[in-house]
């Protein structure tokens, strides 16, 4: 190719398939981790979560189950998610104390992920089809898109600074309602495994009251074998069978 065509090329992408690619890079597919969430207060008090998350990539869906570990009054909590593109899946959880597995719908999915400064909603992975983006800044090294959804419950849009390099979004910026900044998600800290870039330390801070959510993979196995997760794994009578 030559020098032209090369450059009319890169001035060719469009913010959607910058996004696209972009959250492509975030699916750690077949996967499984451990993670530990430390929840900041305004005080800068701390509390430790610990928990195993298992992906797995069919050519339908990305599946994911979540299960805490610590602390004791958490423990055996177990979350499902499935997420395809374009679509609304189902969003499923496991209280120990409740013995029963619940949809999370509604107000519920725009609520506070285990107590953190994630909603349910920000774990989400794919994109829902709805969203325009448009681009904010290009340099050298970055570019920054923003990004609205109409139906959006919680964000007025949400602006993400995507690396040149390796197409990793390092910073989103979400704006509540009234054009304020609500939130930031930062990725401090990359690992590359497997020919991969993977964001093992990732900080939301809520600007709103003051608080932070730290996520750190502590361990990672990539390239999991399918039958290591079955998909009844993703099933509520799994949750309901292993609590």
């Amino acid at each position: 190719m030559n020098l032209l065509l090369f450059i009319g090329t890169l001035y060719a992408i469009e913010p959607k398939e910058i996004i696209e690619s972009a959250v492509e890079r975030q699916q750690i597919e077949n996967s499984i981790q451990t993670i530990r969430m430390t929840l900041v207060s305004k005080s800068g008090a701390t509390k430790s979560r610990m928990f195993t998350m298992k992906l797995r990539r069919d050519s339908d869906a990305l599946r994911s189950y979540t299960r805490f570990s610590e602390p004791s009054d958490i423990r055996g909590t177990q979350i499902v998610f499935i997420d395809r593109p374009n679509k609304k899946d189902p969003q499923l959880i496991y209280l120990p104390a409740l013995k029963r597995v619940q949809r999370i719908v509604g107000r519920a999915q725009n609520g506070s992920f285990m107590g953190s400064d994630f909603s349910f909603a920000d774990l989400e992975q794919s994109l829902s089809g709805e969203e325009t983006h448009t681009l904010e800044h290009e340099d050298a090294e970055w570019w920054t898109i923003r990004s609205t959804d109409p139906n959006h419950k919680n964000y007025l849009y949400w602006s993400t600074k995507i690396s040149k390099k390796d197409q990793i979004p390092y910073q989103v910026d979400y704006y509540a309602k009234n054009n304020t900044l609500l939130k930031r998600l930062t990725v401090e800290n990359t690992r590359e495994q497997d020919g991969r870039v993977i964001p093992i330390k990732t900080r939301m801070e809520n600007h709103k009251k003051g608080t932070q959510t730290i996520l750190e993979i502590t361990e990672i196995r990539l390239n999991v074998p399918p039958e290591e997760l079955p998909l009844d794994m993703f099933s509520p009578a799994y949750m309901e069978e292993n609590d």
